[in-house]
């Protein structure tokens, strides 16, 4: 695919940058306690795992090429009853990693030796896209601010402290009063049924590590999920798969497509790569943009959901606790 004009990327660049510099200022209150030795362990714990999403999962800067979209000229029902997306292609820029909060409940609500763990994201950037198809000639660049929140529940254990429950991240954007775009569920399963198919039905579902989807190398990940918007101009759902992890890193997102029938209902697929290095964590994330957001002109406004799920490759299956 064709990728992006030098010029429209280093103008996209400065003006990311003028937005985080601009609300850069936020200071944590002097009030606030210092966190306690074991919020300062959970915290570095929270850090470095791959079960929470990974910082650059927000910026698409090294991954322009995989952020391309280009599907025919318009939109219109295939012989197998599914409506496809017309031609775009877009990508996100942060310029500074997000801002983070970790809020911690010790004990948690396990009883002792458990915490209950929120990590919440302040994300502000850049949202960059070309929906004519002319050599991004006349792309639209539409500023963001979102927030990306997990919940994660840890146990405290004689190596110290483990993560045992997560669960997806739900990121929003709050750009004019907040994303009218509502995700109801989604579901994965890999081709090769080695493991179940994996039903997420809310955001706040907190998952232990053997209720994680689950697939093997090789695997078609085929991914379902149904959505609405309160807008009349709706929305379109991508699929977003993200590893930033050992020998093999992937990023891309691929345009799922609307079944005929059922306008809420969507279906995208990906394939593991067979010969990618395991066992490791990836990221599959619902990613969903209103539809003026991806075709609106130089006044629309950034408008997005996501829910994004961490899954497990290659692994043995995990014991119940």
């Amino acid at each position: 695919m064709r990728g992006f004009s030098i010029l429209a990327v280093i103008l996209a660049l400065a003006s990311a940058s003028l937005v985080v510099v601009g609300c850069s200022k936020d200071t944590t209150p002097t009030s606030t306690p210092p966190p306690s030795a074991d919020e300062q362990a959970i915290q570095t714990l929270l850090a470095s795992s791959e079960y929470a999403l990974p910082m650059d999962f927000y910026n698409d800067e090294q991954y322009q090429t995989e952020g391309l979209t280009g599907i025919g000229s318009e939109s219109y029902v295939n012989q197998d009853g599914v409506v496809t997306l017309p031609w775009v292609r877009f990508f996100r820029l942060m310029r500074l990693a997000p801002r983070v909060e970790y809020i911690v409940r010790i004990p948690g609500s396990e009883g002792d030796s458990t915490a209950d763990v929120r990590i919440v994201h302040h994300l502000l950037g850049a949202f960059i896209v070309d929906n004519t198809d002319d050599h991004i000639n006349n792309s639209f660049l539409r500023r963001f601010t979102s927030v990306a929140a997990t919940n994660v529940m840890a146990r405290l254990t004689p190596e110290g402290w483990r993560i045992v429950e997560v669960s997806p991240t739900n990121i929003y954007s709050l750009n004019d009063g907040g994303t009218t775009i509502h995700i109801g569920w989604m579901t994965t399963e890999g081709s090769s049924h080695t493991f179940p198919m994996s039903s997420i039905l809310s955001p706040d579902t907190l998952l232990a590590l053997y209720e994680l989807p689950t697939f093997a190398p090789g695997d078609t990940v085929r991914v379902r999920a149904r959505a609405s918007s309160t807008r009349p101009d709706g929305y379109w759902l991508f699929l977003h798969v993200h590893s930033g992890h050992g020998a093999s890193v992937f990023h891309l997102r691929v345009p799922f497509v609307r079944d005929a029938s059922d306008p809420a209902l969507y279906y995208a697929a990906w394939v593991v790569p067979a010969g990618i290095e395991t066992p490791r964590v990836f990221h599959v994330a619902v990613d969903g943009i209103g539809w003026n957001t991806l075709f609106g002109d130089g006044t629309a406004i950034y408008n997005s959901r996501m829910w994004s799920v961490p899954c497990l490759i290659g692994y043995p299956q995990i014991a119940k606790e």
